[in-house]
């Protein structure tokens, strides 16, 4: 491995590999995911995993019991960890009382199963409103004692301007809760991915701060979830604004398209996601 420093950024590909980890979102989403598809991503020399659970029809059902013991029996065999793990798109900051108690509810289920499973952190799009602060902060009480945290994702819409999740966080004031930034959902004014744009994609992160505890990375062309250094993100900014807030976090990816392919393929987007590292120095430049 390349381990020279990237330059005016300071990370070295072991630097970057040490953090890398995976989401399931590789595999296709209506197929159950078990031993082989863990062992597929330990082949691909990646031993972080980020589990994504969404509502059916989707690849893991957290109520499964057979199918999280087949998840955590391979993780422990193949030497590998789940860091984390995507929560169901449940109706968090619906303004239906009713509606938004039950996701609070189902939402604790999630977060129990993550937890049993090993992860330390789970993803969930908890909005950024009044009803979203009300629903975090019930589902930390509800994880009092546990060591959990939740991250609030920005989803894509003209409204998701990242301050507004920022302030969220400043809001609920709580150590076991921050952001995590999908570098493909945020959107400018114009509708353009600010990720994209030169001389504007580091500040856009830079402004999270130390609110920035989780990332979903993957390259954006017409569409986001592209395999890394395939698309037209800004990535030097990306990793020297990460480098400017001093994010202590995974860089946890969530590729699933191949750009230039017409099939998906989960061997080919693993195997670029584990080349991310040395390929992002050899982009970039060693000093």
């Amino acid at each position: 491995m390349t381990t020279g420093p990237a330059d005016n950024l300071g990370y070295t590909s072991q630097e970057i590999g040490a953090r890398l980890g995976a989401s399931t979102n590789a595999f296709d989403s209506d197929k159950p995911i078990g031993a082989r598809e863990i062992a597929a991503i330990r082949e691909a020399g990646i031993t972080r995993i980020e589990v994504l659970s969404h509502l059916p029809p989707c690849h893991f059902k957290y109520r499964d019991r057979a199918q999280v013991s087949e998840i955590m029996r391979e993780t422990k065999s193949q030497g590998v960890s789940i860091v984390s793990m995507h929560c169901p798109a449940l109706l968090f900051n619906s303004d239906d009382e009713t509606v938004r108690k039950g996701a609070v509810e189902e939402g604790l289920v999630v977060a129990r199963v993550a937890e049993e499973m090993g992860a330390g952190l789970m993803v969930g799009h908890f909005g950024f409103d009044e009803h979203s602060e009300k629903t975090v902060t019930e589902m930390l009480e509800g994880l009092e004692g546990s060591s959990l945290k939740l991250a609030d994702e920005n989803v894509t819409g003209p409204d998701e301007d990242l301050a507004n999740y920022v302030a969220l966080v400043d809001r609920v004031g709580s150590d076991r809760f921050g952001m995590v930034v999908d570098v493909g959902h945020t959107r400018d004014p114009d509708g353009v991915n600010p990720f994209v744009k030169k001389d504007h994609a580091r500040g856009t992160l830079a402004q999270c701060g130390s609110r920035l505890i989780h990332l979903h990375l993957h390259d954006f062309t017409d569409k986001d979830h592209i395999v890394p250094l395939e698309g037209d993100l800004q990535w030097d900014e990306v990793f020297a604004a990460l480098r400017d807030v001093d994010y202590k976090g995974l860089f946890m990816f969530e590729a699933r398209y191949p750009a230039a392919r017409a099939k998906h393929s989960p061997e080919y987007v693993l195997r670029k996601t584990a080349e991310f590292p040395d390929a992002f120095v050899r982009r970039y430049g060693v000093v």
